[in-house]
């Protein structure tokens, strides 16, 4: 087994400690980080020490994310945001689309997709950060490929591996004396309790 499938192998006890009361949600993100963090087998082994004895392991019975209905994606040109000397960001309830294209320039934008309907097929995103910075947040099980250029800036993409067929966040452009950041973070709290009933329910605890 490969070391990226016994990763979402310890995603998914983690899930079952959680659903379980084991876990807090900030002792599950400290372990989802330490879980993607793990160079090797030995470290991921680590990152379950401590806890008791798990119920059965499945699935969770939602993903951390939510998909758009088809027929709620628009076919609409890219959506298009510009900060300058100003911020911008998009947190909550939103629809991205699958087109977004962002510009801040000596200011700042952050897309926070933990709640967004994210369309099946992904996003595609074009952001450029000229003396300013640009964030992206994603929900866990979202992957992120990342191809963009810096010219004394920052390109950061801490973006979780993600499991085959879950939608993808492709984000091109580039920064100048700026920065470009794709991270993954645990939603907010209500999220996460609301996540935590569904998985109780789902190993019957």
């Amino acid at each position: 087994m490969s070391l990226e499938l016994e990763r979402e192998e310890v995603v998914q006890q983690l899930c079952a400690h959680y659903a379980q009361d084991h876990l807090s949600t900030g002792e599950l993100e400290a372990r989802f980080e330490r879980v993607y963090k793990a160079a090797d087998r030995s470290a991921l082994r680590t990152v379950l020490e401590g806890l008791p004895a798990a119920g059965p392991l499945v699935a969770p019975p939602a993903p951390l994310y939510e998909l758009a209905p088809a027929s709620r994606v628009p076919a609409r040109p890219p959506r298009r945001m510009l900060a300058l000397f100003s911020s911008i960001e998009k947190v909550g309830r939103w629809s991205p689309g699958p087109h977004s294209e962002g510009t801040a320039v000596f200011g700042s934008i952050v897309l926070d997709l933990r709640e967004a309907e994210i369309p099946a097929e992904g996003i595609d995103m074009e952001l450029s950060a000229y003396l300013g910075s640009v964030e992206v947040l994603l929900p866990p099980g979202i992957g992120a490929d990342v191809d963009c250029s810096a010219f004394m800036g920052s390109i950061t993409n801490k973006a979780h591996v993600a499991p085959p067929g879950a939608p993808r966040i492709r984000v091109t452009g580039d920064a100048f004396m700026g920065s470009i950041e794709v991270k993954t973070k645990l939603p907010k709290k209500a999220r996460m309790e609301s996540w935590r009933k569904q998985m109780k329910a789902w190993f019957d605890v």
